[in-house]
């Protein structure tokens, strides 16, 4: 009694090593482009998450620029509302009345500027600092030599970090009145970069966002 087996022939071995072959490269292709995908979204969520936040804090201070409060006897001048001392890189300052904590009230000046930034690792890029400070003399115009820092940082506090461009321009100048010649909008653009690189490429995820923001009190007082 003889027994007849039957197997693949080379051919077809040949054949199926191919097809397995095609398909494992397409599952791996479609496996990276995925992947890359959902690091690039992460990496951009991230990125949008911290601008926004700076954007609305930066909206918020200018739109108080020029703010007196009825119960301060000191004069806002013109001139220390908003001071723009560079366009590129950025560095604005902004002045108004607040009250702290304890409801006190005190003029605070807040500027916003890009500094360079070494990590531990010996990692260097540029962030955005906003520098609060409470004005030591009210009654003399405000500025950086005499007034205090709020933060204890005479350097300001890290707002966003990996900003390659930070730009100010001021438009709209207010023609006549109390804040004649001071800007009524700022427009802001900023560049950040996302610190990780999307992996197996040497590609960073990089957004701008441009806004542009009212300076209520200047606008609005005659």
């Amino acid at each position: 009694m003889t027994h007849s087996g039957q197997g693949y022939t080379l051919v077809e071995m040949l054949v199926a090593l191919a097809v397995t072959s095609i398909v494992l490269a397409g599952t791996y292709a479609a496996y990276t482009f995925f992947s890359e995908q959902q690091q690039s979204l992460i990496a951009q969520t991230e990125v949008d998450r911290g601008a926004l936040r700076t954007i609305d804090i930066f909206e918020s201070d200018i739109r108080m620029a020029g703010f007196k409060d009825y119960l301060d006897v000191n004069p806002m001048t013109a001139s220390q509302a908003i001071v723009l001392t560079s366009n590129t890189p950025g560095d604005v300052r902004f002045v108004y009345d607040d009250y702290d904590n304890s409801g006190v009230l005190y003029r605070a000046l807040i500027r916003y500027y890009l500094a360079s930034f070494t990590s531990s690792t010996g990692v260097t890029r540029n962030r955005l600092l906003r520098e609060w400070r409470k004005c030591n003399n009210p009654s003399q115009t405000c500025d950086l030599t005499n007034s205090t820092p709020l933060t204890g940082s005479t350097v300001g506090e890290p707002l966003l970090d990996w900003v390659s461009t930070f730009s100010v321009t001021g438009m709209n100048q207010k023609a006549s009145g109390s804040f004649a010649n001071q800007y009524q909008t700022i427009k802001v653009n900023l560049v950040v970069d996302s610190p990780q690189k999307i992996e197996g490429t040497i590609r960073k995820v990089s957004k701008s966002f441009t806004f542009l923001a009212r300076a209520k009190n200047v606008s609005l007082v005659p």
